[in-house]
């Protein structure tokens, strides 16, 4: 057998087929072969791996590896060996095989190792002219149906190269892992934008793109093949991430900012007007870079002229403990059921919308559809199909769902908010009141909701906070008048704000009847077990996933695990941006941060709690990473929350600052914080 043949096999995935043992200083079939490669002459090319090296996707019996190859060859391919062996010193080689670095394909090489043992250890390395690539370790799957007494992992997303630092990654390679599932973000594709300003380390330097597109706020997004080819090879020079997929097998998804931010299909929703142009080219632009760049087992075709020339989506088994099914919940999702141009803003359509509104909306679009999910679906018909076909012929014990964007409700009673506003600074104001604090919020409940049904906002009547405080306070209508009602009426907010509102329509809450319907397939066909590990929001939850959040009684189905953003700025940060610049929302500070003594206090966990009493564990303010810990009786995860910058430097090993572990016990879909 020549080991150096291989299979060429879709797009520019090669293969090649692991064979017994060889000495590394040649086998009876190639006696040339040689694991130092000759000199290079002094008028030859020279080549280097600045990207380094990475593996992906373990299966059983193969892996993928990639590395990319720099310098110029005068677009003419490069060749490159590609060793792997069971020993670090590569003292026999299973592979040693000649492949060749595109220049249609940015020079990326992506092979795909099949004949590999499972659950083994296996190292690998690249060589062209006079280098050496860094050495690779990966480790394959367990064989399906193996019993497995503990599978140890971290699941992590939303990395942006311009905020904040990158000193988890440092931390997560000195972790005993088996691999890391990365859900999405792995770049941004904008420069320079408004949440991009501020704090990041020295080390990162600014982002240029090649070519790219101006924004309305002066910030540029990536819309070339060059300017993701780029944002790629940036975020790979970055030695962590570097020795993050060096170290360990990683298994990615894409969310929105591999493409663009909020995006549906082929859609950009930057404006209030964008995504009525599809953006082809953008799309598959962006689709090919994160093809060339991730160590990936997935389907890309070049010759098909669509947005869906990709598919992303697939399912691994590990033993008999866990299967992993990995979703796209973009390229296929139908348009934000509110859109941009209807509410005029994002604010209204993805964010702080109103529930009935939504839910009313929703409901017609099915209703024109004569009931089919197809308008108002994150997946797709046909991945929600297939994702159902992979949950019901699961056979491990736990079923986990790499899922982008959460599952779990976050609403606020606006109402019911803006009366325990009041209420409480009624009790400042008069500590005598304290007691009544309580019925106080009740009856401001129903004088605010009185006052917005007849009109009479912004200046209601408080018949029930007069009885109250009548019967109560000995407070006399006349004083309450003269007094207290003209203080209460110059604190109220705008009469949109006594609503109740889904926090962020872009994930799960926004396709509310996808959810319910998913929900109702896992209880009818008796599914337990199922996990989500969840990224995109900036912020940690877990939580179990309700059959229905409107319900009076809602019955939990599976759990939902979030975890915070690797770097990028928090989500209580952006909803403190609101409050702070939109007048519309003032008056809802309080509930997103208060000042005390200088200092900025996050509220926004104890509001979210109170309003989402299946939220067990929220940190809305973070950066971090989980890792999941499990056993045939239960899945315990850590959320490692990281240590802030400090002038332009990333803080020193350990990088977490705090841990909180949540688990899940086997059989029942709950979360108990530990």
């Amino acid at each position: 057998m020549d080991r150096r043949k291989f299979l060429k096999w879709g797009s520019f995935v090669t293969v090649t087929v692991a064979t017994t043992g060889l000495t590394a200083c040649g086998g009876d079939d190639d006696p040339a072969a040689n694991p130092t490669p000759p000199a290079t002459p002094d008028n030859s090319p020279v080549f280097t791996f600045q990207q380094g090296v990475a593996s992906g996707d373990p299966k059983p019996d193969s892996v993928m590896l990639w590395t990319r190859v720099d310098g110029s060859n005068g677009g003419q391919p490069v060749n490159v060996r590609l060793q792997v062996s069971a020993q670090p010193d590569f003292s026999t080689l299973l592979v040693d095989s000649t492949l060749q670095a595109l220049p249609e394909w940015d020079y990326t090489l992506r092979n795909k190792v099949t004949g590999l043992s499972a659950a083994t250890t296996y190292y690998y390395r690249f060589l062209t002219g006079s280098q050496t690539s860094p050495v690779g370790r990966t480790r394959t799957a367990p064989a399906a149906g193996t019993p497995l007494s503990q599978l140890k992992f971290a699941f992590i997303t939303c990395q942006d190269w311009s905020v904040n630092h990158w000193a988890g990654m440092e931390e997560l390679v000195a972790q005993d892992l088996d691999f890391v599932v990365h859900m999405g973000d792995y770049i941004y594709e904008t420069v320079g934008a408004a949440f991009q300003t501020g704090k990041v380390e020295t080390r990162h330097t600014q982002l240029r793109l090649p070519d790219g597109t101006a924004g309305d706020d002066g910030s540029r997004y990536a819309t070339t093949v060059n300017d993701y080819r780029y944002l790629y090879k940036t975020y790979r020079s970055d030695p962590r991430l570097q020795a993050l997929h060096a170290r360990f097998p990683v298994i990615a998804i894409w969310d929105d900012h591999e493409f663009s931010d909020d995006c549906w299909q082929d859609h950009q929703t930057y404006s209030v007007t964008d995504d009525a142009t599809p953006r082809l080219a953008r799309r598959r632009a962006a689709s090919q870079a994160w093809f060339e760049f991730m160590p990936a087992d997935v389907r890309f075709d070049a010759a098909d002229a669509s947005f869906q020339n990709i598919q992303i989506y697939r399912s691994f088994t590990f033993g008999n403990l866990a299967t992993l099914v990995m979703t796209d919940e973009r390229l296929y999702r139908a348009d934000h059921v509110i859109p941009e141009q209807a509410a005029g803003s994002e604010i209204g359509s993805r964010y702080f919308v109103p529930k009935a509104t939504l839910a009313g909306l929703e409901a017609q679009k099915m209703t024109a559809a004569a009931g089919a999910l197809t308008p108002v679906s994150i997946l797709g018909d046909t991945q929600r199909g297939w994702w159902q076909a992979q949950m019901d012929s699961a056979n491990t014990t736990w079923k986990l769902w790499g899922n982008e964007v959460s599952l779990l409700r976050m609403q606020i009673d606006g109402t019911q908010a803006i009366a325990s506003l009041i209420a409480t600074g009624l009790v400042q104001s008069n500590a005598a009141l304290a007691p009544l604090q309580a019925a106080m919020t009740t009856a401001l409940v129903t004088d605010l909701t009185t006052a917005k049904g007849d009109g009479t906002y912004p200046t209601p009547a408080y018949a029930s906070l007069k009885a109250l405080l009548l019967a109560n306070a000995g407070i006399s209508n006349a004083v309450f008048d003269a007094a207290i009602a003209p203080a209460l009426n110059a604190q109220l907010p705008p009469v949109t704000l006594l609503d109740q509102y889904i926090l962020n329509a872009d994930q799960w809450d926004g396709y509310n009847a996808e959810r319910k319907s998913m929900m109702a397939f896992l209880k009818a066909q008796g599914i337990g077990n199922v996990v989500a590990l969840t990224g995109d929001i900036h912020a940690f939850f877990a939580g179990p996933v309700m059959d229905d959040y409107d319900a009076a009684t809602p019955a939990p189905v599976m759990v939902d695990l979030v975890t915070a953003g690797l770097s990028s700025n928090s989500f209580q940060s952006y909803f403190k941006s609101v409050v702070d610049n939109d007048a519309a929302f003032a008056a809802a500070k309080p509930l997103v941060y208060v000042e005390q003594n200088g200092a900025v206090v996050n509220t926004f966990n104890n509001t979210l709690s109170a309003f989402n009493p299946w939220l067990k564990h929220v940190n809305t303010d973070a950066q971090g990473y989980a890792v999941i810990t499990l056993t045939a009786a239960k899945l315990s995860c850590s959320f490692h929350t990281l240590k802030p910058i400090a002038d332009g430097v990333a803080p020193a090993q350990p990088a977490t600052a705090s841990t909180t572990v949540v688990e899940v016990l086997a059989g029942t879909p709950a979360v108990n914080v530990i």
